[in-house]
């Protein structure tokens, strides 16, 4: 029995290794390959700051520019799922828009792009994509997030339109602080010296 653990100890302790090393890297990863996300995102939002209408009405159009953005991946994950053509098709626009607001992570990362769209003036920058992808992952589903000030605004103003309390922090030394207290709270501890 006791045999059969050490088969995976090699690999734990790579993956381990692995995750420390990432974590701690303080050199740039360099940038991906430039997919036009950025430059489509800004044409976006420069028309979107010249269009007389609410911000309701925005809203609607952030919407329909998302869903066509994931039109190809909700449609191989319906087929993956073995939904049918007819009840992907019946489902139709605002049955997207409903479950994606309805998700944790993506219902944060439509509510992150409608803030930043909303936002008159806002200049996109290539890693923003990588940023509000990994930030509503996070918020989604962790108990705290730690982020750049840019995103932070928007991340937070989707929590509260979602009616989420993720607490949001600009600096990883308030953070473990919010964490120790917690940790002290679910062990029932005054103290954690004690």
């Amino acid at each position: 029995m006791f045999q059969n653990l050490f088969v995976f100890q090699p690999d734990a302790l790579v993956a381990a290794s692995s995750s420390i090393d990432v974590m701690l890297d303080t050199q740039r990863v360099g940038e991906g390959p430039d997919t036009g996300w950025t430059a489509v995102s800004q044409r976006f939002s420069d028309w979107l700051d010249e269009l007389d209408q609410d911000s309701q009405q925005k809203r609607r159009a952030i919407d329909i520019h998302l869903v066509t953005d994931l039109q190809r991946e909700l449609a191989e994950e319906a087929a993956a799922a073995d939904v049918s053509k007819e009840l992907f098709r019946h489902w139709g626009f605002k049955g997207w828009v409903r479950a994606i607001g309805e998700s944790p992570a993506v219902g944060l990362f439509r509510e992150m792009l409608q803030s930043r769209h909303l936002n008159k003036g806002t200049r996109w920058r290539s890693n923003d994509l990588t940023d509000m992808i990994y930030l509503s992952c996070a918020a989604g589903y962790a108990d705290f997030v730690v982020c750049e000030k840019h995103m932070r605004d928007p991340l937070q103003h989707g929590l509260k339109r979602m009616g989420r309390s993720t607490p949001v922090y600009r600096r990883l030394a308030d953070a473990v602080g919010a964490i120790e207290k917690a940790l002290e709270a679910r062990s029932g501890r005054a103290n954690p010296t004690e």
